[in-house]
């Protein structure tokens, strides 16, 4: 970076945040495709579970309080559909969601 170009410190804090949670993810996702490797069915099952359990929390206001119901229904199909697409891009990236073949 020369010089004449800054960043922002606004953005720069922004920024620092969103490496950290490219880092936290993609820890996340190597803990995630080890236990896809070594348990898959019993991964499958627990993100299935987890699935149902932020549906209920979302869908009865039990969780994000401070949230309307309107916000907390978008928080709760994003992540909804991100646990999905986690088990699907294991699922391609190991070949046949099992063993990695």
């Amino acid at each position: 970076m020369t010089e004449d170009e800054t960043v922002d410190p606004e953005r720069a804090v922004a920024v620092g945040l969103r490496a950290r949670l490219a880092v936290v993810e993609r820890t996340a996702w190597f803990g995630f495709m080890h236990a896809m490797r070594e348990r898959p069915e019993e991964t499958q099952a627990f993100i299935e579970a987890e699935r149902v359990r932020c549906r209920e929390g979302f869908g009865s206001g039990a969780w994000a309080k401070d949230l309307t119901a309107a916000e907390r229904a978008l928080l709760g199909e994003e992540v909804d559909a991100g646990l999905a697409q986690l088990v699907e891009d294991a699922r391609a990236e190991l070949g046949d969601g099992t063993d990695g073949t």
